[in-house]
């Protein structure tokens, strides 16, 4: 009796880092973002669902980092450290996770890290720390700011980088 085997499929050698690279861009293109009306659950690391409020910790100044750092990685504490030195420019940029369409949306990339400023002192909040979109964003506005970069060219950077991020998902 002779055994009959069924053909094997087998992706090219070159196919199999295309189909990697692939799977990579759409997990990050992917972000926070979720279609209008869609809530969606923890698949950022912590990353809240809309319209539930985010985690807000207060420090005395903007040079005593809140807490909840303490489980994040030293690149994340570290652009939370500029976040507030960086405010005018994060103030005027829009934020393309999805968070800007919550229930209380937020108003700014800036509001993604602190959530307000007072006599109490400086309200963090972990939404950015916990979302890929919000620290690729807050990454590459203060690198170009430190840079020397106008905020129309930082603007036009992270609208035309992230925008469509947001658009296709």
């Amino acid at each position: 009796m002779m055994t009959r085997l069924l053909p094997v499929f087998r992706l090219p050698r070159r196919a199999l880092p295309l189909t990697a690279l692939a799977l990579l861009l759409f997990v990050v293109l992917s972000g926070c973002a979720s279609t209008a009306g869609e809530e969606h659950a923890d698949h950022s690391g912590g990353h809240a669902a809309h319209g539930l409020p985010d985690n807000i910790e207060v420090t005395a100044s903007p040079d005593v980092l809140p807490a909840f750092l303490d489980d994040y990685t030293d690149t994340t504490r570290d652009f939370y450290s500029q976040v507030y030195d960086h405010m005018d420019v994060l103030k005027e940029l829009n934020c393309y996770c999805g968070c800007m369409e919550y229930n209380d949306p937020h108003d700014s990339l800036f509001r993604c890290f602190i959530a307000g400023v007072d006599d109490d002192g400086v309200h963090w909040t972990d939404h950015g720390g916990s979302c890929g979109i919000c620290l690729m964003e807050v990454r590459d506005a203060m690198k170009m700011a430190d840079e020397g970069k106008s905020i129309d060219e930082i603007r036009q950077f992270i609208d035309s980088t992230y925008g469509e991020t947001a658009a296709s998902t």
